[in-house]
């Protein structure tokens, strides 16, 4: 049967405990109402099992059953490390695709998950959703403040750094996001946008809301 349906799932630790967010897969299905978007649909509907929570944060409809391609050039581009799951270290996944899916002749659909009643009010999605949102964010932020020292004193202080116009940088190392030089040095980004603060002691979630810029 045609698939119609590409979409992007991601993983999360309903305990908080270990950082998997990096982990996103990529997949097809043959409808909307087939969409795989919580763990035991994915389970029931793709076989895969899966160790921690799991959420769709970006789906997309073709009018024609193209959505294998599209898959496979994107499994082309960036290469799973196991299955359909690719590590996405620096939040760029879903940015990428949408700029690959934008490229393409084939029409198509982004599907508004909010609308979904297994979303409605869901805050894991939220949560979820708004890590894929930091490269950007970051990048937006830079524009309008310049290079920005942060620091911690949290058990996250080995990235302290210094945030510019193309990454964080940390020792010399320049990192795509505060989130990726994290997991890179520490090896977790659980609540380092919230944790790591510039010399006037506002967090960088802080300053990003306090420049309006849109944080879910």
């Amino acid at each position: 049967m045609s698939k119609n349906v590409l979409y992007i799932g991601q993983a999360f630790d309903p305990l908080g405990q270990v950082d998997v967010n990096n982990r996103k897969k990529v997949g097809i299905t043959q409808s909307v109402k087939s969409l795989p978007i919580r763990e035991g649909q994915l389970k029931r509907d793709a076989g895969t099992i899966m160790p921690f929570g799991y959420v769709v944060v970006k789906a997309w409809h073709f009018e024609e059953a193209v959505a294998d391609l599209v898959e496979s050039l994107v499994h082309n581009i960036r290469l799973p490390y196991a299955g359909e799951w690719i590590l996405d270290d620096d939040d760029t996944l879903i940015d990428g695709i949408t700029a690959i899916i934008d490229e393409l002749k084939y029409k198509s659909d982004v599907l508004n998950l909010e609308l979904e009643i297994e979303y409605k009010n869901d805050k894991e999605y939220r949560r979820v959703k708004k890590s894929n949102s930091w490269h950007k964010l970051e990048r937006e932020l830079h524009m309008i403040t310049g290079d920005v020292e942060l620091s911690t004193s949290t058990h996250l202080s080995n990235a302290n750094g210094v945030l510019t116009e193309d990454g964080y940088i940390v020792d010399g190392i320049k990192y795509k996001t505060l989130g990726q030089a994290c997991r890179k040095v520490v090896g977790t980004s659980t609540r380092c946008y919230d944790v790591f603060e510039d010399g006037n002691g506002y967090s960088l979630s802080d300053l990003m809301k306090a420049q309006g810029l849109d944080i879910l």
